[in-house]
Order: C-alpha cells, then sequence, then structure tokens
C-alpha cells in the first residue's frame, strides 16, 4: 500500500497545480514544519478523543493519522529514499533489541 502511495504521489509531482507538487517544490524545513503541525493536530485530537471516546473523535483521529503519514510520505519522496532502503532498516532493526539499537545511534 504505502509503495502504491509514494507511487501516486510521484506521478502528483507531474501535475502543475497539484498539494504534493507545492510541497515538494518547498525548501525541506516547509515539510518538517509540516509534519511537526500535523503532529501537534494530532496530540489535539487524541486528548479531545481521550476526553470524549466517540465515533466522531476517533475519525477525527484518523484523519490526522492519515495526514502525518501522507506529509512522512512527502518527505520520503522528497529525499528520494527507496522504499527498499526503508524495509532493510526495519529488518536489521527487527534483529535487535530498541534499547541496543538506539545504543548505536
Amino acid at each position: 500500500m504505502i509503495k502504491k502511495i509514494i507511487t501516486l504521489i510521484k506521478k502528483k509531482n507531474t501535475v502543475s497545480n497539484s498539494y504534493s507538487i507545492h510541497i515538494l517544490h518547498k525548501e525541506a524545513d516547509f515539510l518538517i514544519k509540516k509534519l511537526f503541525e500535523e503532529l501537534s493536530e494530532l496530540l489535539i485530537c487524541f486528548n479531545k478523543y481521550n476526553i470524549n471516546k466517540g465515533c466522531f473523535n476517533r475519525y477525527f483521529l484518523i484523519k490526522e493519522i492519515c495526514d502525518i503519514l501522507y506529509h512522512l510520505l512527502l518527505f520520503i519522496v522528497y529525499n528520494n529514499f527507496s522504499f527498499l532502503e526503508i524495509e532493510k532498516e526495519f529488518l536489521r532493526r527487527s534483529s535487535i533489541s530498541g534499547a541496543e539499537e538506539k545504543i548505536f545511534r
């Protein structure tokens, strides 16, 4: 699914008035700021969801998660990372504990 979304983003990159191309032509700082903005919106939405757990609030929480994933995928495309590189890193990490992996950063 993620590969398919990345392919769609790359295709949208050829459409001059798409949101994707608008973001991809900005500086990397802009994209990072968008990710932080979306994370802030997720936090606000999550706090509302914790206060009043209902379908309405759950729906908005899912929308914010999608926004974060979309902007993260834009970041991947912007930096021309391949999905294979990301998969390899996940595979490397699957063979060691999270605490152990953090030591080597």
